[in-house]
């Protein structure tokens, strides 16, 4: 048994398909299949079955499953304990962060952690949440920070916080700036909602169905950027993250108001593969991005009190 015969069968338990961990491993699918079954054949006993769908882990095969992870945790903090001994931050850090964050929190953090860590090499992913959490799991990100809806195979999702939200109109909607707001008690919203996969989006839809929150109508703009210049242009409102409204603060196109009622909130979760915790230079460049998180939500706090 070796690293790689490890590696491919994690990656096939948690892909369910081993053409899709052969996409991941960029690799064969017929490599996968000849290395599954060599291992298979040298521990005596099955690990995966076979369906029309892929493969399914059977009881032994994700004991071992559990097994392999800590396997491929401890190499991968043993290789960064002697990148640690050689002396220096350097390296490289790919990672993720939920649009609102990568445009109103990162680019502070950002501009801090470069001044301070100039040998470390810097790539930061785009994208939807889906598709961050996606690349997260595949391997082609250290790390991503957003919210995270449902749990996933292999993944370590540490949560960050609950954090407020507010709401963000177009100034003919005509609420007057940071008034505070229970949106029960306005007339019917024309209301810009997140995507389904948003976790936000739950919770928006129970308030309306509950009565909490009082629509005219609706509409789904993905796209972050597209949203807010919709609404900028329109008497159409959105409810969003607290650090997206302070960054609004000074578009005169818009209003931001904090809700009284209902109490809706965002939580944030750190997501990365179980099998490859942080190294140091991306723990540095987290605790950054959570030193200016912290900040801003101070920031919230004291013009909102």
């Amino acid at each position: 048994m070796d690293l790689r015969q490890i590696r491919y069968f994690v990656a096939a338990c948690e892909e369910g398909s081993l053409s899709a961990a052969a996409a991941r491993l960029n690799c064969t699918p017929s490599g996968v299949s000849q290395q599954m079954s060599a291992l298979e054949a040298r521990l005596g006993t099955g690990l995966l079955e076979r369906t029309r769908r892929g493969v399914d882990p059977t009881a032994a095969g994700w004991r071992f499953y559990d097994r392999c992870l800590a396997v491929l945790k401890s190499v991968s903090e043993a290789e960064m304990e002697l990148e640690d001994f050689a002396g220096g931050l350097s390296g490289s850090v790919s990672a993720g962060f939920a649009p609102g964050l990568a445009k109103a929190v990162l680019p502070t953090a950002l501009a801090r952690y470069t001044r301070e860590y100039p040998r470390v090499d810097i790539e930061i992913g785009s994208g939807t949440a889906d598709a961050l959490v996606a690349e997260t799991s595949g391997g082609a990100l250290d790390f991503y920070v957003g919210q995270f809806a449902k749990p996933q195979a292999g993944l370590s999702a540490t949560p960050i916080g609950r954090f407020p939200v507010a709401l963000i109109s177009g100034v003919r909607r005509g609420f007057g700036p940071m008034q505070p707001v229970s949106l029960h008690q306005v007339a019917p919203l024309k209301l810009s909602v997140p995507s389904s996969t948003h976790s936000l989006r739950p919770r928006i839809e129970e308030a309306v169905r509950n009565g909490e929150i009082s629509v005219e109508r609706t509409i789904t703009i993905a796209s972050l950027s597209a949203g807010l210049e919709f609404v900028a242009q329109t008497d159409w409102s959105s409810i969003l993250p607290f650090w997206i409204a302070l960054k609004e603060l000074g578009n005169e196109r818009v209003t931001v108001n904090p809700i009284a009622d209902p109490q809706l909130s965002v939580e944030l979760a750190l997501i990365h593969l179980v099998q490859r915790p942080l190294s140091r230079a991306s723990r540095h460049l987290y605790e950054q991005f959570l030193q200016e998180l912290r900040h801003c939500e101070e920031e919230w706090q004291r013009i909102t009190r």
